[in-house]
């Protein structure tokens, strides 16, 4: 319409040249392109062309430069000022237009059109907005006859009559007959459309009271919205704003709704975001809390296996406080924790280091010695009894034969004490010297002392205090000094030799040449003194024999001690090996090295059985003298031990440490109840498939046979030896009644039985040819079969009878639930007997070892003789029928889980675990030598195996995996079973152990309080 009024006539509206525009919120229309308006001012108020005016008499004064425009067609300069030419840019009376949208009139020219040809091509926009569609299809300036005489379609029956009267008024071929203008266009269009509103609302409102109201015929917001920006509230009746009111408060509860919901579904997407956040932080904690713990857990089952206790302790104990306590877990945890059970008390220092402890004769005492002092303690209760105040450090105590107490101080004094009374009786020095005594040592009534530098040392009569002897020495860093037993005899060393003196006399006796010695110790006769030296050799001097040599070159020794009854003599080195060697031949008994670190002291017990040897390391090692196997391994201080002393009982232990503390330990196994020594010092005990119970009956060749009560280690009987029937034939096992009131044996010919205990001879039972198996009946008789395959049954108190012969030589037989016999013979064959029939006969084709039945009779199973080439053993059900165990060389084979499985033990070291149809179930790796036999724990949670290591492993029984191994004979153990809770084991040489673990709850929960 403005345009009108400046008589500008656009020429082309159509949809694309009309842009809305949003400014505020307010959607606002703008044309575009009136490249081909028209102005229509009248010609004669025109500006004539080429003059001020024409040009724009309201634009700025910035001055205009004319521009030569070469065209690309013509070769001539144009000047753009030219009238003339600037009119032919678009020629007069030409048709233009889109012809969609043109007006009859544009069609005949220019000259007739008017601001009509803009209201028609308006109404065409609006007819196709409308309707989406056009009026008329025109799409070429020759094709404009519908514009001509065709009539305006009808918008459609959607719409309401009035709205199609505007539009046809607008699409009028009658330029007259057309709106008078744009704005009379845009007015008729919105009465129009208030109208049509207006309609629709009165028809929605009367249909809602019809309807009684339903929510879903009230309006939405927009509609709404619509309805009141074109028709005023006033001109509503009361349905209509009664409608309208509704459908407010309907768009208001909308709103609160989804605002609701909004919010409602704003809080689930976060909280499920911070959820799934939480849940993925939480899984991904529990993954990496899970992984650092079976890190803990499997670090602290390689300690365990390598006996580092100390660092099984810690990350096991990681592992248990992060949750991870399962059975095998908890096994493995109270073994790492055992050792700290072992410590009994703890005594400390107020005053630096402590050098030395020792119980005293009488084993009520302990004398501690520190840089201030000593002092003495209740053995009992390690209550400290009296304080021996010294103003320097002590470094060495030591008590007489009688009873007293001698320390070498630092103050150049060594004091005798009444240690009943903690009183000082005397104090020895020398006259004209005060060294700091680093030794003493006593023997008989006498004293001898020698200083830290090697330079001096002294002989004292302790009741009168009299100098016996004083020497001067060239001086060493490793002084050592011995006083024979009787005190008769000095050995003191500053140097590379050792200085023996005649004490009476103060003279030097002979001089034993070094070099470098570092330790010295007279056995108990005072005849033979053990030297060791700084290039490894150990030796025993005597004045008859001259030199043993017990050690060649290795490395220096650092410490020496001969066992009470001076029959062994032990040698200790600076890289933790001990050598315990026959002290008269020099033949080595034992040799080991547990302690990896220089050994500062060596101890035999009162036994001499166990030796004690300190370690700079801060643990002590306490081993068997006859076979080397570790008893146990106490863990002290991080600082070095100094010295470790027994108490007179054997059973306890006492060590003193740089770190100001003396502890003492049970010197006992922790686990080891009982054990038993070897009947032979050769390999020959054939007792790894012996039947199991609480009585075993061991033997060996060439020796005899002894018959042990396991649960207190007793001794019953020693039997004579079993007799074998020859070198092709399995050896007789000897047996034992269930009740151990009897016991069996083969004789040659002869089945002999003896009394228990005692082993008095009850009855002997002949055979016609060499017995080669017995056993006892299910009531107490007596069986025994031999070589030419005869069985005989002797009951108590009557004559045997024979059982039908096998033909064959009988080598395994074993009583069967229900009173039945099975007998095993040479050819392979296995009978059943009951009550002297014969009742199955099965062909196994091995020869058997030794025969299993299965708990509930049901099932046999045939061990293989090591004399047979079968690597299996067969299972034999109650049908004549067999299963063999596909695996390698079978050792053993017993029934464990109340017959539910089978476990053997193999050549290649491992045990396997089958179910009775021969289907292998878990296989148990040891080491690279033989498992000779295994069994399942009561509880059914491990599995426990013994072979060529000497070794007792433990694995878990459900898994498989390792737990834990310890030292039990040596060389090998060849049998083992559980009886009760404890395990019984045996050795090569017919010694015989018994073991208790204590239960895992036992241990962790006063180790960790």
């Amino acid at each position: 319409h403005a345009a009108h009024e400046l008589g500008i006539v656009h020429r082309d509206l159509k949809p694309s040249n009309i842009m809305v525009i949003e400014n505020k919120g307010i959607l606002l229309p703008k044309l575009l392109d009136f490249g081909i308006a028209k102005w229509n001012r009248p010609s004669e108020v025109a500006p004539e062309p080429g003059t001020e005016e024409d040009r724009d008499s309201g634009r700025d004064d910035v001055k205009t430069t004319r521009m030569p425009v070469r065209p690309r067609r013509a070769g001539r300069v144009v000047n753009l000022d030219d009238s003339e030419l600037r009119r032919q840019l678009t020629p007069p009376n030409g048709c233009l237009g889109s012809p969609p949208y043109m007006a009859p009139e544009q069609r005949y020219g220019a000259d007739g059109v008017g601001p009509a040809a803009d209201i028609y091509a308006l109404g065409v926009v609006a007819y196709e907005i409308l309707s989406k569609r056009l009026p008329f299809a025109a799409d070429r300036t020759d094709n404009h006859e519908p514009h001509q005489s065709a009539p305006v379609p009808r918008l459609g029956d959607s719409f309401p009559p009035l709205l199609d009267r505007v539009i046809r008024c607008a699409l009028d071929k009658n330029p007259r007959a057309r709106h008078s203008s744009a704005l009379e266009l845009a007015e008729d269009l919105r009465r129009a459309l208030r109208a049509s509103i207006r309609e629709q609302l009165r028809i929605s409102a009367q249909l809602w009271r019809e309807k009684c109201g339903p929510s879903g015929l009230l309006w939405g917001a927009d509609v709404l919205e619509d309805a009141l920006r074109s028709v005023p509230r006033e001109t509503l009746g009361p349905l209509e704003c009664s409608f309208i009111a509704e459908s407010e408060r309907k768009i208001r509860r909308t709103r609160w709704v989804r605002r609701l919901l909004v919010a409602f579904a704003t809080v689930v997407a976060i909280g499920g975001f911070l959820y799934r956040a939480a849940m993925q932080a939480r899984l991904a904690e529990e993954v990496s809390e899970a992984a650092v713990t079976q890190a803990e857990l499997e670090q602290g089952r390689s300690a365990v296996l390598h006996n580092d206790m100390v660092g099984a302790q810690q990350h096991l104990g990681e592992a248990w406080r992060r949750g991870e306590r399962s059975a095998a877990t908890a096994f493995m945890y109270a073994r790492a924790l055992q050792p700290l059970r072992s410590e009994l008390a703890r005594l400390q220092t107020a005053s630096g280091r402590m050098w030395s402890a020792v119980f005293s004769p009488d084993g009520e005492q302990i004398v501690t010695t520190d840089d201030a002092g000593a002092q003495i303690w209740n053995a009992a209760n390690f209550q400290t009894l009296s304080p021996l105040p010294h103003g320097d450090a002590v470094y060495s105590a030591a008590y007489t034969r009688d009873g007293a107490l001698v320390t070498a101080c630092g103050d150049g004094a060594v004091r005798i004490w009444d240690p009943a009374k903690g009183r000082l009786v005397r104090k020895l020095r020398l006259r004209d010297l005060a060294p700091r005594w680093y030794l003493v040592v006593t023997g008989g009534d006498r004293v001898a002392a020698i200083d830290g530098d090697g330079a001096n040392a002294a002989v004292w009569n302790i009741t009168t205090g009299a100098i016996l002897a004083k020497l001067r020495l060239r001086g060493s860093k490793f002084p050592s000094i011995a006083l024979s037993p009787d005190g008769s005899r000095l050995a003191v060393s500053a140097g590379d030799d050792v200085s023996l003196v005649d004490v009476g006399s103060s003279a030097t006796s002979a001089t034993l040449l070094g070099p470098r010695v570092r330790a010295l110790a007279w056995d108990p006769t005072g005849s033979h003194l053990l030297i060791g030296n700084a290039s490894g050799e150990a030796s025993v001097w005597s004045p008859r024999g001259g030199r043993l040599a017990l050690r060649e070159i290795a490395e220096a020794v650092s410490a020496v001690a001969f066992s009470p009854d001076g029959r062994l003599a032990a040698v200790a080195g600076d890289d933790g090996t001990e050598q315990v060697s026959d002290a008269t031949t020099g033949r080595i008994v034992t040799q080991c090295n547990y302690l990896h670190a220089r050994i500062a002291s060596l101890e035999f017990d009162a036994t001499g059985q166990h030796l004690a040897a300190a370690g700079a390391s801060g643990e002590l090692a306490i081993t068997n003298t006859r076979n080397g196997m570790l008893i146990t391994v106490l863990d002290g201080p991080s600082q070095q031990l100094r010295v470790a002393r027994f108490d007179p009982s054997s059973q306890r232990v006492v060590a003193a440490s740089w770190d100001g503390t003396a502890r003492i330990w049970d010197a006992r196994s922790p686990y080891r109840r009982w054990d038993a020594a070897p009947i032979s010092t050769g390999y020959g005990l054939f007792g790894g498939v012996a039947p199991d119970g609480r009585f075993l009956a061991i033997t060996c060749p060439g020796c005899d046979t002894r018959v042990w009560d396991t649960a207190d280690g007793r001794l019953l009987a020693a039997l004579p030896e079993v007799v074998a029937p020859g070198d092709d034939a399995p050896v007789p096992f000897p047996v034992v009644s269930a009740a151990g009131d009897r016991a069996a044996l083969a004789r040659g010919k002869a089945a002999e039985l003896y009394e228990l205990p005692g082993g008095k001879l009850l009855r002997s039972v002949g055979h016609a040819a060499a017995v080669t198996a017995v056993a006892f009946g299910a009531n107490g008789e007596l069986v025994s079969g031999d070589a030419a395959g005869a069985v005989l049954v002797t009951p108590p108190s009557e004559e045997p009878f024979a059982l039908p012969s096998s033909g064959a030589g009988i080598d395994a037989l074993v009583t069967l639930p229900g009173g039945r016999l099975a007998a095993a013979d040479a050819d392979g064959r296995v009978r059943v007997f009951d009550r002297g029939v014969v009742t199955a006969e099965l062909n196994a084709g091995i020869r058997a070892r030794t025969l299993r039945p299965s708990p509930d009779g049901q099932y046999l199973l045939v061990v293989p003789s090591h004399l047979g080439r079968a690597a299996f053993p067969v299972l034999f059900g109650h049908e004549p029928s067999t299963a063999k165990l596909d695996a390698p060389q079978v050792y053993t084979a017993r029934w464990v889980d109340d017959g539910h499985a089978i476990l053997t033990t193999h050549a290649d070291g491992a045990a396997r675990l089958w179910s009775p149809d021969g289907t292998l179930r878990q296989t148990y790796r040891g080491g690279p030598r033989f498992l000779a036999d295994a069994d399942m724990s009561p509880d059914r949670s491990m599995i426990v195996g013994g072979g060529g290591d000497g070794l007792l492993r433990f694995w878990d029984a459900a898994t498989g995996r390792p737990l834990w191994t310890l030292a039990a004979h040596k060389p090998y153990v060849m049998g083992l079973h559980f009886e009760a809770a404890d395990i019984v084991t045996r050795g090569i040489g017919g010694e015989l152990a018994r073991w208790h673990l204590p239960a895992s709850s036992d241990v962790i929960g006063p180790a960790r309080s």
